[in-house]
């Protein structure tokens, strides 16, 4: 008798154990199935895109991990089944085609690993950031359809020419192209290209700036002006970024410079993210609260950690 309860006592601190540990389940999952493509020959992990959705996928985490925790909802046999199958027909996919796992196989892994761990009717909270992912897709695709910006190309150019020089850096413009000579005295031509104007990143990160409000179906007298602050931070924001670049080739090189260049802008992009949604959260917060039940702002989650 003594040996049974044990044993059922064991039993019952697993089951306990993995209700607990059931969220970070889901985050092991997204991250494997993430990470895998790395060791399937033929296949690779394209790193931009990879960079783009951890970042995205962290943000959103941060602000609704105790919504995550008190999903009720699990999955059984068949949906675990479901998941496994659709992560591995999109290392399948890839591998037939000798193509590197992409944005749009990242989020197809997301909803497999959403699957797997939760069940399809946890697509109710999940949509949100699966959407964004989406909405991310189609930012970045919109330079192909984009018409001629030259003079915004110009303009920029300009604006990074005056801001090096007023901080005692030689420059000189020629309609997007900035001449500038590196602390080492080495001649440095740098091109604000189409994609530097931040058209794509603008759209899709202000979308995403903005989308996490409408769960909480504001007024639209409310709503316009949080989406006009989103836009035009994101705006802003790819300012900074070039500023920040450009400062970077001239003190660090042009390695450097090349790197801060692919992917400095996603992380100042997703910071001005989570600031926004600090700020909106509190302001269409109902009367006598700050903030949703399930969301914490920064602050809030540091004090949780300690």
């Amino acid at each position: 008798m003594r040996k049974r309860f044990i044993a059922m006592s064991a039993h019952e601190e697993r089951s306990i154990v993995l209700k607990i540990s059931r969220p970070h389940l889901l985050v092991l999952s997204i991250a494997v199935g993430y990470l895998l493509p790395l060791v399937i020959p033929g296949v690779g992990l394209d790193f931009q895109y990879f960079f783009i959705m951890v970042i995205v996928l962290f943000a959103w985490f941060l602000f609704k991990w105790d919504a995550v925790k008190a999903i009720s909802t699990r999955s059984g046999r068949v949906e675990m089944a479901l998941g496994i199958f659709v992560i591995g027909a999109i290392y399948l996919f890839n591998a037939m085609r000798g193509s590197s796992v992409g944005i749009l196989d990242l989020l197809v892994i997301f909803l497999g690993a959403v699957v797997f761990t939760y069940g399809m009717r946890s697509f109710k909270l999940f949509w949100v950031p699966a959407t964004y992912g989406i909405v991310l897709l189609l930012g970045y695709q919109i330079e192909a359809y984009a018409p001629n910006y030259v003079v915004l190309q110009n303009w920029l150019a300009g604006v990074m020419a005056s801001a090096v020089s007023a901080m005692g850096i030689s420059a000189t413009v020629s309609g997007h192209i900035v001449s500038m000579n590196l602390s080492n005295g080495q001649p440095v031509l740098l091109d604000i290209a189409g994609e530097c104007t931040g058209l794509q990143g603008i759209l899709a990160f202000g979308l995403l700036s903005t989308m996490a409000l409408l769960d909480m179906k504001p007024k639209i007298s409310r709503l316009v002006p949080l989406l006009a602050i989103g836009f035009t931070g994101a705006f802003l924001v790819n300012i900074v970024r070039l500023l920040v670049v450009f400062l970077t080739f001239e003190y660090f090189g042009l390695d450097a410079g090349s790197a801060m260049h692919v992917y400095f802008g996603y992380l100042i992009f997703i910071a001005w993210v989570m600031v926004f949604w600090t700020l909106a959260f509190r302001y269409l917060a109902p009367a006598g609260s700050l903030l949703p039940p399930d969301v914490k702002t920064p602050a809030q989650l540091g004090q949780t950690a300690r």
